[in-house]
């Protein structure tokens, strides 16, 4: 059985199933699923990566992380906002799955080769839709068992931009409230000039790994 697992550097193309956004009308979300065998092997590739990365992940990261989930998430933003009140940003990546670069990605992991051939064969994968093969050029399926594990480190770095918006110092940085879920996250702080500032920052860091906020729900 375990060396049936072994990674090979191969991988079968995604399935492509898409579901309705609950409460969005006439908007689909594009599910990826892996062939078993893949999803057995990037449950083996996750657990190998993930103690490295939750070493080092940013500290208001709650989403896909062990032990965290979304009332972490509520707390934060509750205690942000408790003392005083808060200019928001509210935001939202646009297709943060479906657009990561996968060179951007692949550099920033800077796992083994055996490792990189593997989760690279994964990105590259293709995708069938209604029996028709699709080139997968960009993004990391959404309902692979790694990818919401390769989203987190696409977006690794992004809250230390955001607090390079105000001063250094203890202080100054409590004034300021990060949150990250997945792909949404807010940023609080009672200058609304810094707020503005922030989402210029935020925007110039996510073009580097190809993504962009979605104005609809920002």
């Amino acid at each position: 059985m375990a060396s049936s697992l072994a990674l090979t550097g191969k991988s079968q193309p995604t399935r492509r199933v898409m579901i309705p956004k609950p409460g969005i009308k006439d908007e689909e979300r594009p599910l990826g699923i892996p062939c078993l065998v893949d999803r057995a092997r990037q449950t083996l590739a996750k657990l190998a990566l993930e103690p490295e990365w939750e070493a080092v992940f940013e500290p208001n990261t709650y989403g896909f992380r062990c032990g965290r989930g979304a009332h972490d998430a509520i707390e934060a933003i509750f205690n942000g906002i408790r003392c005083k009140d808060k200019y928001v940003l509210d935001a939202d990546i646009q297709k943060c799955f479906d657009k990561i670069n996968h060179s951007a990605l692949l550099n920033k992991l800077n796992t083994f080769p055996t490792l990189h051939r593997q989760i690279k064969a994964w990105l590259k994968s293709g995708m069938v839709l209604e029996g028709k093969l699709f080139p997968t050029e960009e993004g990391s399926p959404q309902g692979g068992v790694i990818s919401p594990l390769l989203a987190l480190v696409a977006l690794q770095g992004l809250e230390t931009a955001i607090r390079g918006c105000v001063k250094p110092g203890r202080n100054a940085q409590r004034e300021l409230t990060v949150a990250f879920y997945a792909d949404d996250f807010v940023v609080l702080h009672k200058s609304l000039n810094v707020v503005l500032k922030a989402k210029l920052v935020i925007e110039e860091w996510l073009s580097g790994m190809s993504l962009e906020l979605k104005p609809s729900k920002t």
